[in-house]
């Protein structure tokens, strides 16, 4: 009796298959280096991400992802196809979803939109001007996608504790040091007394945005932000 001929390419792909059902991961998971980012559809495939234009691919597809689903919702499957690209790509570099979420998080606050510690002014602004351009700039951050993004981690942060390290570290600390550095300039003009510059000034700014944008989701117009500045800021600060 003759056997059957030894199907290679199907054996291969069945040892394939079952290599990756032994890590705990379907094979669905992984591309090959050379596919890294890839994608096919009716018009072929498409240009890949490569290094550094995929990672950041895949970084704002995470944010998107949180601020869309939240952290519960968000899966390392939904993160590759917002990104067009292979979860083996993201395990490679990330290989937890809490290192993804973090590390997203991370690069889009230090991004150039709130690089605020870094911020300089023109010397004919005022302290109390200043204030109002900076709370006017984070006020529509927090706002956008990114501000869904972050609401969606702050629950997570109180039950977490690596979360809540990240979250004073990258988020809050910065945004305090560019408050406390319109401070420092204001008491150099003369504008601000010099009794003024500890944590009541940022951590009183931090509390309205977290509960009016974060929690209420009401965005603070302009005039309201001045009324804030002219009739407890700027009394509480001035010289």
């Amino acid at each position: 009796m003759t056997s059957a001929p030894l199907n290679i390419a199907e054996t291969s792909d069945n040892t394939a298959a079952n290599a990756h059902r032994d890590d705990g991961r379907s094979a669905a998971e992984f591309t090959s280096p050379g596919q890294e980012g890839a994608t096919s559809g009716e018009e072929g495939v498409r240009p890949r991400k490569r290094g550094a234009e995929l990672e950041e691919a895949i970084r704002c597809a995470c944010v998107a992802e949180l601020a869309e689903s939240g952290y519960g919702g968000l899966t390392i499957e939904s993160v590759a196809a917002r990104a067009q690209t292979g979860k083996a790509s993201i395990y490679r570099r990330w290989p937890t979803k809490q290192e993804l979420v973090l590390d997203s998080l991370t690069s889009m606050m230090s991004g150039p939109v709130m690089r605020l510690a870094d911020r300089t002014y023109d010397d004919t602004m005022t302290t109390r001007d200043a204030l109002l351009e900076l709370l006017s700039e984070v006020s529509e951050f927090m706002l956008g996608p990114e501000g869904d993004a972050m609401r969606s981690m702050m629950g997570e942060s109180l039950r977490d504790e690596t979360f809540t390290l990240s979250f004073r570290c990258d988020f809050f600390d910065p945004r305090k040091q560019a408050v406390l550095d319109i401070l420092q300039r204001g008491i150099r003009r003369g504008e601000v007394r010099t009794t003024a510059l500890d944590d009541v000034v940022p951590e009183m700014i931090g509390g309205l945005f977290i509960h009016r944008i974060l929690l209420l989701r009401q965005r603070p117009t302009r005039p309201e932000l001045e009324r804030i500045l002219d009739g407890f800021i700027m009394p509480a600060i001035r010289a």
